[in-house]
C-alpha cells in the first residue's frame, strides 16, 4: 500500500452533510427502530443499482436514498444467518449483473438479515470489494431493491495477521450502511456498534462483511461528517476486545 492509496482511503468523496440532511437520518432512524414489520405483500421483480462509488474511496454521509423509505429494514436482525446454495443461486444473477465490471470478483461472504440478503464479492488484486444488497423474502424466487457498489485500492489487498483487522471501506446510505475488511487469523467474530444498534458481522477465512439499518457517520459541531462505529473483536481463545482499533487505516 504506498502513502497515495493510505491517502485516498481517509479521503471523504461526498458532499458534507447538511444539519438538514443528519436530522433527517436520525429522524429515519428511529422510525426504523419503532416500526412493526410491515405484512408480505406481492411485489413486482426489479433489480435497482444504485453505484456506492468508483474505484477509490471510503464514503461518506447519507449519500443515496435507498429504495422504499424508512420501513424498508423493519425485518433486520442483529445477527446474521448464512444463505443456502439454493438461495445464492437465486441471488446471485441479479448480484453480479449489479457488479457486471467486476467480472473477476468471486463470492466470499453471503448472509440473510430478515427479508434482505448480502452478498459480498472479491478481487485480491486490485484491493476491491463489490458489496450487493437485495431484498428476497425467505423461500421466495422474488428478488429486488438490488443495490450495489464497489471500493478498494489499485494495489493488493491488505494482508493482517494474529488479532488484527482492517476497517475497510463504508458505504453509508441513508437507510443501510455497509462495510467489510480483512481479519487475523486469531479473530472469529467482529460486533459493530453503530449508535444504537449493534451489529454481528458474518466472518469468514480472513474475511468480514456487516450491515446496518442506520448511518455510519455523523456530524460533528461544525457539520463535518465523523464516523460513529465501534468495533469489538472475539478472538479464538474467547477473549472479548472492546473498541479495538483497526491496523489498518490508521
Amino acid at each position: 500500500m504506498n502513502s497515495i492509496d493510505e491517502t485516498l482511503r481517509t479521503m471523504d468523496a461526498a458532499e458534507p452533510v447538511t444539519g438538514e440532511q443528519h436530522l433527517r437520518a436520525a429522524d429515519t432512524l428511529e422510525r426504523i427502530l419503532a416500526a412493526e414489520p410491515e405484512p408480505d405483500r406481492p411485489r413486482r421483480s426489479r433489480a435497482r443499482l444504485i453505484l456506492v462509488t468508483a474505484a477509490v474511496a471510503v464514503l461518506a454521509g447519507g449519500l443515496t436514498q435507498l429504495p422504499d423509505g424508512d420501513r424498508a429494514y423493519a425485518s433486520w436482525t442483529p445477527a446474521p444467518t448464512a444463505l443456502t446454495d439454493a438461495e445464492i443461486t437465486v441471488i446471485g444473477p441479479e448480484c453480479q449483473e449489479a457488479l457486471r465490471d467486476m467480472d473477476e470478483a468471486r463470492l466470499v461472504l453471503a448472509e440473510r438479515r430478515g427479508d434482505f440478503a448480502m452478498l459480498l464479492y472479491r478481487t485480491e488484486n486490485p484491493d476491491m470489494s463489490g458489496s450487493c444488497l437485495v431484498r428476497n423474502v425467505p423461500g421466495s424466487d422474488d428478488v429486488d431493491d438490488v443495490i450495489a457498489g464497489k471500493a478498494g485500492g489499485s494495489g493488493p489487498a491488505q494482508v493482517v495477521s494474529g488479532s488484527d483487522f482492517t476497517q475497510g471501506a463504508i458505504a453509508d446510505f441513508r437507510g443501510a450502511s455497509i462495510t467489510d475488511g480483512a481479519v487475523g487469523s486469531d479473530v472469529t467474530g467482529v460486533t459493530v456498534h453503530a449508535g444504537k444498534l449493534t451489529a454481528q458481522a458474518t466472518v469468514r477465512d480472513g474475511r468480514y462483511v456487516v450491515w446496518w439499518p442506520g448511518p455510519a457517520f455523523i456530524s460533528d459541531d461544525e457539520g463535518d461528517p465523523t464516523l460513529m462505529i465501534t468495533y469489538d473483536l472475539t478472538l479464538r481463545n474467547g477473549t472479548i476486545v472492546a473498541d479495538a482499533q483497526p491496523a489498518r487505516p490508521r
